[in-house]
């Protein structure tokens, strides 16, 4: 055969034939690389011509120039198709062919790799061989391909240099169909799947392998042991990974060529013409390189079908077998039950109903009637457990049900829990709903009850006043009589405020400013008979603030912070009332010496009626709503209130105003 130049690229694709997707671009460079390889490759097929004709029995470049065009995604494939021609034409012009036929060779090899491609269907897709499909259609492909530079090369030959058609035929698709078939599957690999055979048997069967080889194309040998290295392959095609037989395939062929060139083998024996052994040769390696390439993905398929049978069969182990819900397979007679298999949920809820296989009892009745019905029907079992029961009949199998038992107990101890929660919960907010309707009638009746004996105080406070029979220090007795009488209604009016539910800022007040040494001096002068009794020390820093609030709502505030501060500190105590800027806002700060507030019980202490347990246990005079009121007063002065814990002991109140010289003038 004259000498051909490489083929194209034979694809590689790296999933399966079914597998679509886009292939990986090779970069510029890799071009060049594979245009001198298939160059390379196809100058150097003279090597494989025996001395006595001029036909190649293997030629290595066209499995190059397949593989590599497989590799290329479809946008590049006439480029490719494009580089095999240039490529092929320089290499058998190289080889001493006249142009003309090497221009001819060139087109060959670019349509042998067209017509692989168009039959492998890789100009649209990725093609590996994974399965047995793959692989037969692989063969078909290269069989196509073969006779396709075989017949234009010998067209070529023919025409261009008068030589035999048909024998050029015949030589040329062997010799190209052979190193197709060896080479590019490299090129058309599945993703690897896990094997089964270990190194030492791989060890074992290449050096078997290579013993063969070397008795049947030994060249003292004129045995007809050709196909000896066949079950050999099978081996490996079935053991090993198929990038392994692919490799070792390629290179038990290199190895064939070589000793047959050497001039041993069964095809180089005395009385063998040399054209029928040629082509017996390369029937023999086109046998053999098709024989482990379908061998191999066909194994690769049943490897792959294995692993998605074997992920099958965890994930029903996994969800089923070994699942929550018990699942009983059955048999059933006119005079018995038998279970034949249960996962182990089934086994267990069915533990007091099975005597070996045979099953009675309440669940078995229960998934009768479930059978005869198409419901589920709930069953209790000793007194226990709740168990809903599911079955049907299995098709093509008359007497064998499938039994599908969930224990939901549970869950109706979770819903029966629910229930009564929410019947509890339901009690309890009737009881809090009467308590505190109870709770404001109280506060409404005492509050109207209060006012009649206020008003008779407030208005004998203001007859004592304008006579003329008092002292000055009983005038001076009479006025805080008088002002702790309009406080005490004015106190009267916050419970029922409170008791209504309304909110203080919709009450309409008067904001004024209010110098915080005013404010200061008069609480303290209506506290000043609790002071000296008990003997506390009462410090006043209003300093040169003032704050934007109802008078009577900062007066009543502060009163009322005092009043708690001189209940809970121990006589000969301290008392401290300051205030300080704070931005748009003054920082009235109430700090006292006594036991202080637990965190939790700071974070209860505005709630109306709550009283911490140490006033309680001490029995400490109060109704638990004087917090409350002063919360509510300062809300509706756009104002706050807080407590914190003071060193080492007792507790700071912190009331915060609006600054007089930052609120508005038409506020009120």
């Amino acid at each position: 055969m004259s000498t051909l130049g490489p083929g194209i690229d034979a694809g590689r694709a790296p999933y399966a034939e079914r597998t679509t997707g886009a292939r990986p671009v090779l970069p510029w460079w890799a071009w060049i690389i594979a245009g001198a390889v298939i160059f390379t490759a196809g100058v150097a097929g003279v090597l494989f011509v025996p001395a006595e004709t001029g036909v190649a029995i293997w030629w290595p470049a066209a499995g190059l120039s397949v593989a590599f065009a497989l590799l290329q995604p479809r946008s590049r494939i006439a480029g490719a198709l494009a580089l095999v021609l240039a490529v092929t034409t320089m290499a058998n012009a190289i080889a001493g062919r006249p142009l003309p036929v090497a221009l001819a060779f060139g087109v060959a090899n670019a349509a042998e790799v067209a017509v692989i491609l168009a039959v492998l269907g890789s100009a649209t897709r990725r093609f590996a061989l994974s399965t047995v499909r793959a692989g037969i259609r692989w063969v078909i492909a290269v069989v196509a391909g073969a006779a396709t530079v075989g017949v234009l090369a010998a067209a070529a030959v023919a025409l261009l240099e008068g030589g035999e058609f048909w024998s050029t035929v015949v030589f040329a698709a062997a010799s190209h169909a052979a190193a197709v078939c060896l080479i590019a599957p490299l090129a058309a690999l599945p993703p690897p799947v896990p094997v089964a055979a270990g190194r030492v048997e791989m060890a074992v069967q290449v050096l078997l392998l290579a013993v063969v080889l070397a008795v049947v194309f030994h060249p003292s040998s004129s045995l007809p042991l050709a196909f000896a290295p066949f079950p050999l392959v099978a081996w490996a095609a079935l053991r090993f990974s198929i990038r392994f037989v692919i490799a070792e395939t390629v290179l038990a062929t290199l190895a064939m060529i070589a000793l047959t060139l050497d001039g041993g083998g069964p095809f180089r024996r005395e009385g063998l013409d040399l054209t029928v052994g040629a082509a017996m040769f390369e029937t023999l390696l086109v046998s053999f390189a098709g024989f482990a390439v379908v061998l191999s993905a066909a194994q690769y398929e049943l490897r792959a079908l294995t692993r998605e049978v074997n992920a099958a069969n965890l994930l029903l182990t996994g969800s089923v077998v070994d699942a929550r819900i018990g699942l009983v397979v059955a048999e059933r007679d006119a005079v018995a039950t038998r279970v034949t298999w249960a996962n182990r949920a089934g086994r267990r809820l069915l533990a007091g109903e099975l005597d070996g296989e045979s099953w009675a009892g309440p669940l078995r009745i229960a998934a009768m009637s479930a059978l005869r019905t198409g419901e589920q029907v709930t069953v209790g079992t000793d007194g226990e457990r709740t168990i809903t029961v599911a079955a049907n009949p299995i098709g093509g199998a008359h007497d064998r049900i499938a039994v599908q038992l969930l224990d939901v107990t549970a869950v109706l101890r979770a819903r029966q829990a629910q229930l009564e929660a929410s019947v509890e919960r339901d009690a309890a907010r009737a009881i809090r709903a009467e308590l505190e309707r109870q709770r404001d009638d109280f506060l409404v009746t005492t509050s109207h009850e209060l006012r009649t004996p206020i008003t008779s105080i407030v208005g004998y406070s203001e007859l004592l006043q304008d006579g003329g029979t008092l002292s000055s220090a009983e005038r001076d007795w009479v006025r805080v009589i008088a002002r702790n009488g309009e406080r005490l209604s004015e106190l009267v009016e916050d419970l029922l405020t409170l008791g209504r539910g309304v909110s203080g800022a919709a009450l309409q007040i008067r904001q004024e400013a209010v110098p915080c040494a005013e404010l200061f001096e008069e609480v303290a002068a209506n506290l000043r008979v609790v002071t000296e009794q008990r003997q506390l020390r009462m410090q006043l820093e209003p300093g040169p603030h003032a704050v934007f609030a109802s008078r009577s709502d900062a007066g009543r505030m502060l009163s009322n912070l005092l009043v708690n501060a001189c209940k809970f500190t121990p006589a000969g105590g301290r008392v401290r009332l300051s205030a300080h800027a704070d931005g748009d806002l003054v920082l009235m700060r109430v700090e006292d010496t006594g036991p202080g507030m637990s965190a939790d019980e700071r974070s209860q202490a505005f709630e109306r009626f709550y009283r911490a347990p140490g006033a309680e246990r001490d029995n400490v005079a109060g109704t638990g709503l004087g917090l409350a009121i002063v919360a509510e007063l300062a809300a509706r002065n756009d104002g706050s209130v807080s407590l914190l814990p003071a060193e080492p002991h007792g507790l700071v109140v912190e009331l915060r105003l609006p600054a007089a010289r930052a609120a508005s003038p038409s506020a009120g």
